[in-house]
């Protein structure tokens, strides 16, 4: 009898963290240079992540900085009526796919992406205090890196930044090994969260559809052919040849269909 009464409560329990809303703010470090804002919000099994396009003012901001700041706010990314985004991605719990935004010669697309499945590895003893949460650390591999999470389970929502979620609990810090490396970290958490998720889903299911392999192969072309213009503006220098390896500027080094 007390297997059925246990069952029972675990099942309320994770109903209740799956019906209750969740707002969650990331701080999103693509490089010293380059910190944005990112929120993440958690209803009924879905998540929607909206990453702002807009560089965050840093209070020591130099001259070059600024510099930085308008290059970025100059390839932003217009997307429901007007407000700015960089990215948004919606995923839902136990589908492969999500949707994302991207943009392309200044054209938004939504990008549907066959995600694959995360094996976090949990086993680990590590436990950390990160602002007044205590965490617990995973690994798991993802695309041609090494994903490294703290989440805590005084949060028992599955969510985190970007396309990252699954965990026992709320991702609090994430970041990938190599030399490209990303960081999010956790700032903000409003749960339960009684607002409403601000995307115009009606105006992001009208954008033109790719898929995310079409995207990658029209992005890199774009790319190889800007590397191209800049290099031969460069001074040659004979005997001298010069060997690129491709580095991509994303927490996506190789995607599936590159490893065959």
């Amino acid at each position: 009898m007390n297997k059925y009464v246990l069952f029972f409560l675990l099942l309320l329990a994770t109903t209740a963290s799956h019906g209750q809303k969740l707002k969650a703010v990331y701080q999103y470090i693509l490089s010293p240079m380059a910190t944005y804002r990112e929120e993440v919000f958690f209803q009924d099994g879905v998540k929607t992540s909206v990453r702002d396009s807009i560089l965050l003012k840093r209070t020591d901001a130099s001259a070059a900085e600024d510099r930085d700041e308008d290059m970025s706010s100059g390839m932003s990314v217009m997307i429901d009526m007007g407000k700015v985004y960089r990215n948004i991605v919606i995923h839902k719990n136990n589908v492969p796919e999500l949707l994302e935004t991207a943009s392309l010669k200044g054209i938004n697309y939504l990008v549907s992406d066959d995600f694959p499945s995360l094996d976090w590895n949990t086993s680990y003893s590590d436990v950390d205090t990160l602002g007044k949460h205590i965490c617990h650390k995973a690994t798991a591999a993802y695309r041609g890196t090494k994903l490294v999470a703290y989440y805590t389970n005084d949060i028992p929502v599955p969510a985190g930044p970007y396309k990252f979620g699954g965990l026992p609990g709320l991702i609090v810090m994430l970041y990938n090994e190599g030399a490209n490396p990303h960081y999010w970290l956790l700032q903000e958490i409003d749960y339960p969260f009684t607002g409403d998720v601000p995307v115009n889903e009606r105006y992001i299911q009208s954008l033109p559809k790719l898929s995310l392999a079409d995207y990658v192969k029209k992005t890199d072309l774009e790319n190889e052919e800007q590397m191209r213009m800049m290099m031969s503006k460069m001074p040659l220098t004979e005997g001298i040849t010069v060997e690129r390896k491709k580095v991509r500027g994303s927490v996506e080094q190789v995607y599936e269909w590159e490893k065959n």
